[in-house]
């Protein structure tokens, strides 16, 4: 698929550059990013990375998203607050996120955790910003509390998405603006479960991404994503589809940019 566009709608380019080990974006492009890439959108989720992902976003093609994600909960501070507003007003800050759950690790308490994305949906929401949510082992807190506190016709992007197949339907019966992400998980060999689930999602529901550094998909399992993998992404998608790499690819770029308003 080397002359078709496509842009990553998850990844956190300050991971990327640490775990490649470089010194500047204009390296990591210049390496890793095929001409094809039209933009990537990059996650600030900890109050470490907001300064950062900011000064990322000067690059072109380059768009950002700003939250808390729920690891990080329990730092979620007044300060951490208003420099998360701050960086909303970016003419760049596409959405609102990462947010959510996640009971795998629990680094942050279940409580906390809840608090947090109830206090972020709302901040996100009265920003008139799209909502990146994270959900790991929390399906049925997780869609309680989007069915209590999120308007059913808000932008969603339910990212990296490894749940069931039930809540995947629940979330794309419930929500009518609601998109599902797939990683380089959907390559892997013992991923049959998420392959399932986007056999059943609608291409017109689903964006693609890489959350880099992290999950590159296969051959590349181990090494730090970027990027430039979307394209094997892309391909395994349209093979779990029945269709064709370029109807497949041609549609996630139509979603990510009608989603985030991109038009690069």
């Amino acid at each position: 698929m080397s002359s078709l566009a496509f842009i990553d709608t998850h990844c956190h380019l300050d991971g990327v550059l640490k775990r490649l080990k470089l010194e500047s974006y204009a390296e990591l492009k210049r390496r890793y990013f095929p001409p094809e890439l039209a933009a990537c959108v990059t996650i600030s989720c900890d109050p470490h990375s907001i300064e950062p992902v900011l000064e990322l976003m000067n690059e072109d093609g380059v768009y950002g998203s700003f939250g808390i994600h729920p690891h990080d909960a329990k730092d979620y501070t007044p300060d951490v607050e208003a420099r998360i507003a701050a960086a909303l007003r970016h003419p760049k800050c596409v959405a609102y996120g990462e947010i959510g759950l996640d009971y795998h690790y629990d680094y942050s308490p279940r409580d906390v955790q809840m608090a947090s994305f109830r206090h972020q949906i709302a901040i996100g929401i009265a920003a008139g910003k799209p909502l990146v949510i994270h959900t790991r082992e929390a399906e049925a807190d997780t869609l309680a509390v989007m069915q209590e506190t999120i308007p059913r016709d808000w932008p969603m992007h339910v990212h990296c998405f490894t749940s069931s197949v039930d809540l995947a339907e629940n979330l794309l019966q419930g929500f009518s603006n609601l998109y599902i992400g797939f990683t380089g998980i959907v390559t892997f060999k013992n991923s049959d479960d998420v392959r399932a689930v986007a056999s059943r999602v609608p291409l017109e529901r689903m964006l693609v991404e890489t959350d880099a550094p992290y999950l590159a998909p296969e051959p590349f399992r181990g090494q730090a994503a970027h990027p430039g993998h979307i394209p094997r992404i892309i391909e395994r998608l349209a093979e779990v589809k029945q269709k064709s790499v370029e109807e497949t690819a041609a549609a996630l770029l139509k979603n990510a940019r009608a989603f985030y308003g991109i038009r690069d």
